[in-house]
Formats: C-alpha cells, sequence, structure tokens
C-alpha cells in the first residue's frame, strides 16, 4: 500500500462524512457510544476527555449525555493559544462558539487536571498501527506531549480507517491505543 498525502486524506475522508445520511450517521453514532461505554477504561473513569463532535465527525453528544448519566465528570477542550485545556461541563448549557466555529466549554466551567484520565480524540482518519490524522492543528499531539500518561481512543467511522502505512507518521504524532468504529 501506497502512503497518502494528509491533504489526499482530508479531502477523501471530509467528501465522505459530507455524504454521510442522518440515519446511517445515527446508528454509527449509537453503535461507536455503546461500544465506548462498555470499555473498561471508561467505566473505571472518574473523569473522560472528549471532544464535541462537528462537520459529521463521528457524533459525541449521545455519549457525553451518557457520560454524565453514568456520574461521570467529562471534561472538553478549549483552545488555549497553541495549546488545549480541558474544563468540566453539565451539558450543552455550558458551551460557546470557540475556535474555528467548534463548540468550547465557556469560561465559567471549572478547569480539569486528570493525568489518567482517557481521552476521546477526534481525527479525521486513523490506521490499523493507530496513527492519526487530524486537523493539522497538532493540538492534541502537544497535549499529548505535555501529558503523556492519559489513554488515547479515537472514534470514527469504517471509511476513517486505512491500511497500515498509508498514513503518514511523524515523529511529533501521537499514536491512538485503540480507535473505536461502529
Amino acid at each position: 500500500m501506497e502512503k497518502l498525502e494528509k491533504s489526499e486524506i482530508r479531502r477523501r475522508v471530509k467528501e465522505s462524512r459530507l455524504a454521510l445520511n442522518k440515519a446511517r450517521k445515527t446508528m454509527w453514532d449509537e453503535a461507536i457510544c455503546e461500544k465506548v461505554l462498555n470499555m473498561p477504561e471508561i467505566r473505571q473513569a472518574f473523569c473522560v476527555y472528549c471532544y464535541i463532535s462537528f462537520y459529521n465527525e463521528a457524533g459525541t453528544g449521545k455519549l457525553i449525555k451518557s457520560l454524565l448519566e453514568m456520574g461521570k465528570y467529562v471534561a472538553v477542550p478549549k483552545v488555549a493559544g497553541k495549546h488545549l485545556d480541558f474544563y468540566a461541563i453539565r451539558g450543552k448549557k455550558d458551551l460557546e462558539e470557540g475556535v474555528m466555529g467548534i463548540m468550547e466549554p465557556k469560561s465559567s466551567c471549572l478547569k480539569i487536571y486528570d493525568g489518567d484520565a482517557p481521552v476521546i480524540v477526534p481525527g479525521i482518519a486513523f490506521d490499523l498501527e493507530g496513527h492519526r490524522v487530524g486537523y493539522g492543528g497538532g493540538y492534541y499531539d502537544r497535549f499529548f506531549e505535555s501529558e503523556p500518561g492519559h489513554p488515547r481512543f479515537g472514534i470514527a467511522y469504517d471509511f476513517q480507517i486505512f491500511e497500515k502505512n498509508q498514513i503518514p507518521a511523524e515523529p511529533h504524532d501521537k499514536g491512538m491505543d485503540l480507535v473505536i468504529t461502529p
């Protein structure tokens, strides 16, 4: 298999995400949510770091709601310069539009530091070895560089999974421990 350019991977996956019909997306999001909620690392966690989905990403809305209903702390990222800080939320009411139109926690939310919390990581694409192509900002790579103890779990649709060696991996790229698909 040939390595693909990150720009080509991003283009292909974004096209496929835009073509998703709502019923299939909902079904896949529910399947991913169920799998994540049944993971021992999630069930045993006091706090889970999770992203707020946008632009037809693997949806996190039901997952976040379910985690909160389980009594977990859920912390979501807020861009601070070139870094991510995570803040506890209690639901959608704690969010406002942030960088690149992504919903972020309001400044009134409590900043969280839990160096062992599992992190649900967004991505454009993943390969079978856990390499990830993000949006190109390097935020999660820098986050995991500064806080390497977190278990890292990508969530994605099947068309976002590429064969081994198809995704270019650079030394600063931080791989996933596991990628969950429907």
